[in-house]
């Protein structure tokens, strides 16, 4: 016989770092509320993961997922500051040239001045061997190209192709800008990954002088490091969550699809059993939620199976540095699709942050899959480390052993913010069951902020609903039959 279900006010499915903020929310905002976090893994943190690897010589701090978040958008700093984590972050190092890009199998280090998809100073830009003289030329007529007129979403591919032309599009905007989401520039949404090239082009008729505005005002009010991340790695962020959170947050429990109850909640099962709840928050990719909702709301779990993601991944690899024969000058090497390599991107991440290695050793981070080289997913591991041991001997010069590497592999792990993404999430929300909600970065953004604030989003959401029940959230919280 079939035990009584567990009552919640709000169950949250998925222990990553989107479950982990909605949590920290419930409990910031509404700490009378019963909930429980249910996570189908052994941890907590998602694609947040880092390994403390020690050698003889000291400690490697190893990244599996980010290495930072972005500081200009305040909202991780500000969950950090929350949780008194404020004086353990670290800013990304200053360096003179910290990327480049590669072309022709040769680095040519990011002309100064060029801010994601355009050049903000033309003198360095024009003596870049970046572009031809031709595709330079074409970018510099920017200013003079005209508005586009039709309002509806375009890709950033076009975007790019329109107001700066082709070279700027293969050699900057796909490898920096597209990167960024492990997608395809032709198939990525402008509106939903870089609103703010559109608002240039229509507020100010150009993109170039919309960056100028926006440099000039950074020099004006400067902003600090654009990058942050923790002293021992990003996990820091998710431990001091999930040291908050205590029983609350239910591992390896996965939960099956739901079923609506008749006083309009909704029950479902784990492995611990049964529960009901009042709300649910599906904190999960697209497909994963779509799983749960079958039952419930076919018409949302059917558009939730339409938003693509694809598969990607990173290998780490310690040298002692000596062992590299041709460094880069910076910390980053982006390799365009143009390029048609099997990697995507090379990260010194010794060189990003302080305190990653030991003194005299380099830790490499090579990335691989996407939209740019899918076919390196399919490797197996001594595969990939055969192919990407060769890369790295023909791009830094190393021939030496790694003395260990960490190979890292994400399946359906980057959303695609395809053309007319934003309108299918407003299809999405409109047809989900009231109090159930949807969040995560297969929605508004894949990045740490963006996530943390769809995550606050979302609770407010969720405390409305709960606002309009019969009953009071004391009253609830008190009857509640909840696990210990």
């Amino acid at each position: 016989m079939e035990s009584d279900p567990v009552r919640l006010d709000v169950a949250i499915v998925g222990g990553g770092i989107t479950g982990l903020a909605v949590a920290h929310e419930l409990l910031k905002r509404a700490p009378k509320l019963e909930w429980r976090l249910f996570e189908a893994s052994d941890r907590l943190g998602g694609k947040v993961l880092t390994e403390r690897i020690q050698l003889d010589e000291g400690q490697f701090i190893v990244e599996a997922g980010p290495d930072a978040f972005l500081a200009q958008k305040p909202w991780a700093k500000e969950l950090a500051d929350e949780l008194g984590l404020g004086d353990r972050l670290v800013p990304v190092n200053t360096l003179p040239n910290p990327l480049s890009i590669l072309k022709h199998g040769e680095p040519i280090e990011l002309p100064d001045g060029v801010s994601l998809i355009a050049p903000t100073r033309l003198l360095p830009f024009a003596r870049s061997p970046l572009l031809s003289r031709r595709g330079k030329t074409r970018a510099a007529l920017e200013p003079v190209i005209p508005r586009r007129r039709d309002k509806s979403d375009e890709s950033l591919g076009g975007f790019v192709r329109r107001r700066l032309g082709c070279e700027a599009l293969e050699w900057i905007a796909e490898p920096l800008v597209a990167g960024i989401y492990n997608a395809d520039p032709d198939e990525l949404s402008l509106n939903a990954t870089f609103p703010q090239f559109e608002a240039m082009e229509q507020r100010y008729g150009s993109v170039i002088r919309g960056l100028r505005v926006a440099k000039l005002s950074t020099v004006q009010n400067p902003m600090g490091p654009t990058f942050l991340t923790f002293l021992d790695g990003m996990q820091e962020l998710v431990h001091e969550l999930a040291v908050r959170l205590g029983e609350r947050a239910i591992l390896d429990s996965s939960v099956r699809s739901l079923a609506l109850r008749n006083d309009g909640g909704f029950q479902f099962s784990t492995e611990r059993g049964p529960v009901s709840a009042t709300s649910v928050v599906l904190a999960l990719p697209a497909r994963a939620s779509a799983a749960v909702l079958h039952n419930v709301a076919p018409v949302a779990a059917d558009r939730l199976t339409h938003l693509r993601s694809v598969s990607a991944g990173s290998i780490n690899l310690a040298y002692r540095t000596t062992e590299i024969t041709r460094p880069l000058n910076g910390y980053g090497l982006v390799i365009p699709k143009k390029e048609g390599a099997p990697l995507n991107a090379i990260t010194v991440a010794s060189k990003k942050f302080t305190g990653r290695v030991p003194v005299g050793w380099t830790l490499l981070r090579v990335f691989f899959g996407g939209a740019r080289s899918p076919q390196t997913m399919q490797l197996d591991d001594e595969g990939l480390l055969t192919l990407v041991r060769g890369e790295l001997k023909r791009l830094v010069g190393v021939v030496a052993e790694p003395a260990f590497h960490r190979i890292h592999r994400w399946f359906s792990g980057s959303p695609q913010y395809d053309v007319g993404h934003l309108a299918r999430v407003e299809q999405i929300d409109a047809s989900l069951p009231s109090g159930v909600f949807v969040t995560g970065s297969a929605y508004r953004g894949v990045g740490l902020p963006d996530i943390v604030y769809a995550a606050q989003a979302t609770t407010v959401e969720v405390l409305r609903h709960l606002g309009t029940r019969s009953e009071s959230i004391e009253q609830k919280t008190t009857e509640s039959a909840i696990w210990s």
